[in-house]
Formats: structure tokens, C-alpha cells, sequence
């Protein structure tokens, strides 16, 4: 027996420095709010929710494309890559309660927004973080796994590390202003070859079977907010035309025509910016994202146009 308790002991002291370890990374991890752009989106939100009046949300198309400075209002950009309908409903039902001042819900609609949800394609990764931040499950978050629990498990060993020893800060986390946007300043290669790329990943994106619940999720959004006396206005941000030319015209039908339906049923404004020729290719950070330049006339355009409502 003595030597079984003496086998457990030096197994227990072995392991001991990697318990350490371990438990370290998940404390700074759950502690620090620049590890990731949830994290940092989180926090900065928190910071300033009763003073909000207007919420922009969508994807990295607006995440990176509409700059809340250039705003006459107090604005918060709470979009996130690859972001979907489905959380950019739950995470502002989620606030709405902590948002007095909350005027103006800004919702983008992009060529791809009515048919996936994120558990659908390769970046189902980004549920787990949703989950973790803002407590918001999708289907592939429901079972048990330990990734519903510890962020360690989230980020993973090797990134958590190399989180560590850049104090964990994200590189790409801490560009994010206090407003919630993030500007890109430089650009990539923008052509046809590259834009027929990008516009083939979101046709491989694309399941039909979504789009009906997609639909539906954004109806009752519209409802609730309208119940609060919160005016939605929707929008679709502009892309180069070496992105509109490769994509379906069928679609961009169905999203025009829903969205002037809602419109029509809730009283609600579409700004459509899609193919606005005003935007040229300096504007551009790639094919279908501006740069800061780029936002800051999107969002001069969509205050004006706010003006007016």
C-alpha cells in the first residue's frame, strides 16, 4: 500500500508543473480582453451599452467597412467575421435590456446572409466562441464537450502559449478601435481571378435548405425591435465589381425582394450599396471588403441617408 501511495505521489508531483501551467493559461485567458475579437468586442461593448443609440452589425463586410466615428450618433460596430443573422439577432436581444439611448439597429445584409449558419461551413469553429462570451448555443454547441467550458480548450495549447508570451493580446484583436470597428489599411489583390475565387467560397457556402429559418430568425428580429420602437434600417455594403460580375443574379433578386418585403411590412428603410458606383477600387481592401478609406465614405453615406430617416 506504501508503495502504491508513494507511485501516486510522484505521478502527482510529475504532472504538477503541467497542472500549473494549464490552470494559468485558463485563468489569463478568462481574464484578459484582447486574446481574440469576441473578446475584445465583448468588452468594449460592456463599457459604454447605456449610452449606445446606434448598432451596427453583420459581418467582416461591415466589421471592416462602416466606421461609427463619421456617425452623427453614438454607434457601436458589434460585427464580426463570418458573422451571421442568427447572432446578430441574439447577441442584441441579449443587450437590448442594458441599451436606454438604443435608436437604430443597422443590419447588413450580404450576397451570402440567407443561407448558411455558422455550424455549416469550415469557420463552426466560431461557435465555441460565442458560446463561451455571450452564452449563445447553436446546434453544435448543445452536446457536452469541454470546449462549453474551458477557453483553454477554445483557443488551444499552442495558440493559448503564443497568446502568453505576447502578454495575451491577439495581434489582430487590439486593432480594434473603441468604437468596435476595425480599419485594414492596406490592400490585397484585387481582380478577377481573386474575385471569382471569393465569390466560388460563398456559392460552396451556400445551402438552400437554410434559407426559410434564416428568414424567419430575421422576421421575429424585426419584430421585436419594432415592439421596442427600434428602427431597423438594412443595408448591403458595397463590393468591387470584380466580386458583383461572378455573382448570381437569381440571388441577389431573392435578397432584394425579401428585404423590400420586410421593409414594406415593418416600415423599415434598405440602403442597398452593392454595386455604387462611387466606390472605387482605393476604396477596396480586397474584393468585397473596404479599407478605412472606403468606410469612411460608406459611413458618411449611411449617416446622411440615417438623416434622412
Amino acid at each position: 500500500m506504501k508503495n502504491v501511495n508513494k507511485i501516486l505521489i510522484n505521478i502527482f508531483y510529475f504532472f504538477l508543473p503541467l497542472i500549473v501551467i494549464l490552470g494559468y493559461l485558463e485563468y489569463q485567458l478568462r481574464n484578459h480582453h484582447f486574446n481574440s475579437s469576441y473578446a475584445a468586442k465583448k468588452f468594449l461593448l460592456e463599457q459604454q451599452l447605456d449610452s449606445i443609440e446606434t448598432v451596427v452589425l453583420g459581418s467582416s463586410e461591415s466589421f471592416n467597412g462602416i466606421d461609427p466615428s463619421y456617425f452623427s450618433t453614438k454607434t457601436f460596430n458589434l460585427a464580426n467575421v463570418s458573422q451571421t443573422l442568427f447572432y446578430d439577432k441574439l447577441i442584441t436581444l441579449k443587450y437590448l435590456p442594458q441599451m436606454p439611448n438604443l435608436k437604430h439597429v443597422i443590419i447588413n445584409i450580404s450576397y451570402f446572409s440567407f443561407f448558411y449558419q455558422l455550424e455549416d461551413i469550415e469557420e463552426k469553429w466560431r461557435t465555441d466562441y460565442y458560446n463561451l462570451y455571450y452564452q449563445i448555443k447553436s446546434q453544435r454547441n448543445k452536446n457536452f464537450t469541454l470546449n462549453n467550458y474551458s477557453y483553454l480548450s477554445v483557443y488551444q495549447l499552442k495558440h493559448s502559449i503564443e497568446l502568453a508570451f505576447n502578454q495575451f493580446k491577439d495581434k489582430d484583436a487590439v486593432t480594434i478601435l473603441r468604437n468596435g470597428y476595425q480599419p485594414k489599411y492596406k490592400s490585397e489583390l484585387i481582380n478577377d481571378s481573386s474575385g471569382l475565387a471569393r465569390v466560388s467560397i460563398h456559392h460552396h457556402e451556400i445551402f438552400e435548405q437554410r434559407r426559410i429559418e434564416i428568414v424567419k430568425e430575421l422576421e421575429d428580429f424585426v419584430m421585436q425591435l419594432k415592439k421596442k420602437n427600434i428602427k431597423i434600417i438594412f443595408i448591403t455594403t458595397p463590393v468591387y465589381n470584380t466580386y458583383s460580375k461572378f455573382c448570381n443574379p437569381k440571388i441577389i433578386k431573392q435578397n432584394s425582394a425579401f428585404i423590400n418585403q420586410l421593409c414594406s411590412k415593418y416600415q423599415t428603410k434598405y440602403f442597398n450599396y452593392f454595386t455604387d458606383s462611387s466606390f472605387i477600387k482605393a476604396d477596396f481592401f480586397d474584393n468585397n471588403h473596404l479599407n478605412y478609406l472606403g468606410a469612411k465614405k460608406l459611413s458618411i453615406k449611411i449617416n446622411e441617408d440615417l438623416k434622412q430617416d
